[in-house]
């Protein structure tokens, strides 16, 4: 399992596995949401710590450095809830049946939202300091 997880020669290989990693973040969002949305503890505080595993696992199958992960941790986190937030009562207010499935999809899209990002930006070495001359 931990050699699937680690950087490839291949070109597209990457692409693939960094999609499967966010993919199983949206599921475990998505889980998470439905089961402990409508529960006296909520689903906040654990939506957030999944939040910054994905944006870990990401940053670590790219090796970027501990400064980036934090930056994008911060940001995702607040973007996260932000967009979640808005997105579920703008949907509640299309279709206010659907109940808390409106939470979950909205959770699903902004999961894989921030996880695209994060790998377009991760992916094109942007935090990498270019040395030497040219």
């Amino acid at each position: 399992m931990k050699r699937f997880f680690s950087l490839s020669d291949r070109r597209g290989g990457d692409v693939l596995k960094s999609n499967i990693i966010v993919l199983i973040f949206v599921v475990a969002h998505a889980v998470v949401c439905l089961l402990l949305h409508d529960t006296k503890m909520g689903d906040g505080i654990i939506l957030t710590c999944l939040t910054i595993g994905m944006v870990y696992a990401l940053i670590r199958f790219y090796k970027a450095s501990f400064d980036v992960f934090l930056g994008l941790a911060f940001l995702s986190c607040f973007a996260g809830f932000y967009i979640g937030t808005e997105g579920a009562e703008m949907l509640e207010k299309t279709v206010p049946s659907w109940g808390v499935w409106i939470n979950v999809i909205v959770t699903m899209v902004t999961t894989g939202i921030l996880g695209q990002i994060i790998i377009l930006l991760i992916r094109r070495n942007w935090h990498v300091r270019k040395t030497g001359r040219q």
